[in-house]
């Protein structure tokens, strides 16, 4: 029993020692924001890419609708390009920031 004890003793004083995890820092907030506005956004373009193809699919050779089709798809992916940099420059950015603001003086 004093085993357990001790363990339990040492697992608490561990405990201690973690952050937080109730209170989440103004970085995850303003990130999960971010992931959440991007996933809507791409959700978005990819729906705009499958419209497009239902387009170009019943376009039956009307090139008006086929040249409609191919712009959609193409605005679309560009549309889905950026929005995946974007993604990609606040991941960076907000890691590079935490970082920094962990660095030891």
């Amino acid at each position: 029993m004093e085993y357990f004890a001790a363990t339990e003793d040492d697992l608490r004083a561990e405990v201690q020692k973690l952050p937080n995890a109730s209170a989440p820092s103004d970085w995850n907030i303003a990130n999960n924001v971010l992931n959440l506005a991007y996933a809507f956004v791409g959700t978005i373009a990819v729906g705009f890419i499958i419209y497009a193809g239902i387009q170009y699919a019943t376009a039956n050779g009307d090139m008006n609708k086929v040249i409609k089709a191919k712009n959609t798809i193409i605005y679309a992916v560009v549309g889905l390009i950026i929005v995946l940099l974007a993604a990609a420059i606040t991941f960076f950015i907000t890691q590079v920031l935490a970082g920094a603001g962990t660095e030891a003086a």
